[in-house]
């Protein structure tokens, strides 16, 4: 099971709403799914905090939302159909984690 460890994510919510704002960052909240990331986490005994980068064309993205459709509309990971647009997704996401490694590299 995939469970996003509270405080760690509290942590790294605020980071990344510092690092990239509210226009580039949400919470889609609870989604099923099944990552093999949680059992790992659970083995070594540290926090989880899983995230999913978006990568589709932001006026798709626009429209989608606009019109109440953004789950049927646009494709997950898992989608057959998930395609991202390479960029800026490939950017964004080496952005997202380097802000995350400096937050947790860093010490407290």
């Amino acid at each position: 099971m995939t469970l996003n460890d509270p405080e760690a994510t509290a942590r790294l919510t605020e980071t990344l709403l510092r690092a990239f704002g509210k226009e580039r960052t949400f919470d889609p909240g609870a989604i099923a799914g099944s990552e093999d990331v949680g059992v790992l986490a659970t083995a070594a005994g540290v926090p989880l905090v899983y995230w999913m980068l978006g990568g589709c064309d932001a006026a798709d993205y626009a429209a989608a939302e606009e019109a109440g459709t953004l789950r049927g509309d646009v494709p997950s990971n898992h989608s057959p159909s998930y395609a991202p647009v390479m960029q800026p997704t490939i950017g964004a996401g080496v952005d997202a984690l380097v802000v995350a490694a400096r937050e947790w590299l860093t010490s407290r």
